[in-house]
């Protein structure tokens, strides 16, 4: 099955989509407010800080794949 660029560009923008709404949950609400809560809490939102420039870098590449097939 082939993927075009198109279709790799929609599942990554869905993907930073999820990861700002998961992001801004993390940031506004800590179900644990304990220690153990606020440890994981960053360990999350580190994690989205990691990955996000990632996608916008992968969403950029794929932009200019498809204005070089244009």
């Amino acid at each position: 099955m082939e993927v075009s660029a198109v279709e790799v560009k929609d599942y990554f923008d869905d993907l930073k989509k999820v990861i700002l709404d998961r992001q801004s949950y993390w940031e506004e609400v800590d179900p644990r407010p304990h220690a153990v809560g606020v440890l994981i809490r960053r360990k999350r939102l580190s994690w989205y800080e990691e990955i996000l420039p990632k996608i916008e870098e992968t969403i950029e590449i794929l932009e200019n794949i498809q204005e070089g097939l244009n």
